[in-house]
């Protein structure tokens, strides 16, 4: 037989494998800021190049894989890699995950507020292994996070060693139940600094959801009573509402301040909007957005009665952006970014 026909049929009698969907994404982002302050008036170049794969292996499980090179000069993230495996089981992650990702998958009473690592961000992120699945009306998630903060090395913005267990039960329509725990630092344990999870403590709550109408209730409870002030229950509800072009949400609770929210946004026509925020004890904010072809300018009214305003084009995969932020306090969040000042920003992205 021909050795070349032979060479084909044994090449087609093996298994073949499988190539993974891969995608390329990144940017690069330009912004110069001028103002009063010497510490305003800056340049920063940011960037970021990330790598996504996916592949659906033979047993019916699906694999994922992301990596992410980071050069930014205020974000709080540095070069990170994250790998899933998905199933029947549930989905464990390993790599860098976020800090109270178990913690609050089990806090449906909403009494602790999302973990972050400085007063100028929302989230944080860690190294460790997170796992989460579901059986009938049961949700389970459980995490492990390693003792690396956000840039991944054990320096200053360091975690301690955390587990965490978040667990829901759907208990009827619309009534859901839950229970968090989290044990030690899961986030530097400064609290005038870092807001979230910042010691061990366990949260229970309720969450019932009746049309428009959402009703939470819960209570946390903390490791080191003696250090902390014993927190009350805290009863929320908020209701949403939308009538042709108003939309409006409410939201009251009784504690820590008691406070009453109230959102109403307009849409005045296909081009323009107009959204308020009423809270109790604070100055109105109001913004409006006029939107035409690939522009997009936005007039803020913020709480501290400054006035923000920016003009953005949007040239597909460039975008430029120019502003003004009028903020008039004089406390310096990170690097002086509540100076008032004017801003010019470029981004490429593909």
């Amino acid at each position: 037989m021909n050795k070349t026909l032979i060479a084909l049929a044994i090449a087609a009698a093996l298994p073949v494998a499988a190539q993974a969907d891969t995608t390329l994404s990144g940017y690069v982002t330009s912004k110069y800021k001028s103002g009063n302050s010497t510490l305003v008036n800056r340049m920063d170049t940011d960037s970021r190049l990330q790598i996504d794969s996916s592949e659906v292996l033979a047993n019916g499980m699906t694999a994922t894989a992301k990596f992410r090179i980071t050069g930014d000069s205020d974000d709080d993230t540095d070069n990170s890699g994250t790998g899933t495996l998905a199933g029947d089981f549930g989905t464990l992650t390993m790599g860098s995950i976020d800090a109270d990702s178990a913690f609050q998958a089990g806090d449906v009473g909403s009494v602790v507020g999302d973990t972050s690592e400085s007063t100028a961000s929302t989230a944080s992120s860690v190294y460790g292994i997170h796992f989460a699945s579901s059986v009938a009306n049961l949700s389970f998630a459980a995490q492990l996070n390693a003792d690396t903060g956000a840039s991944g090395s054990g320096t200053a913005d360091a975690v301690t060693n955390s587990t965490q267990i978040g667990v829901t039960m759907d208990l009827a329509d619309g009534l859901t139940a839950g229970y968090a725990y989290a044990s030690d630092l899961a986030d530097d344990a400064s609290t005038a600094n870092h807001y979230g999870i910042h010691e061990g403590q366990t949260a229970v709550g309720i969450s019932y959801t009746m049309g428009d109408l959402v009703l939470k209730a819960g209570k946390v409870n903390y490791k080191a009573e003696s250090t902390t002030a014993k927190s009350d229950a805290v009863i929320s509800a908020t209701y949403t509402v939308t009538a042709d072009a108003l939309t409006i949400v409410a939201q009251t609770d009784n504690s820590p301040s008691g406070d009453y929210q109230v959102d109403l946004t307009y849409a005045v026509n296909d081009s323009l909007s107009v959204s308020t925020e009423v809270d109790k004890g604070k100055t109105t904010s109001m913004t409006a957005t006029y939107t035409q072809g690939d522009m997009t300018a936005t007039v803020s009214r913020t709480d501290d009665t400054s006035t923000d305003a920016s003009v953005a084009l949007d040239y597909g995969n460039a975008d430029l952006t120019i502003g003004r932020v009028g903020a008039t306090t004089t406390t310096l969040v990170g690097p002086a970014e509540s100076a008032e000042y004017s801003y010019v920003s470029y981004k490429v992205a593909f």
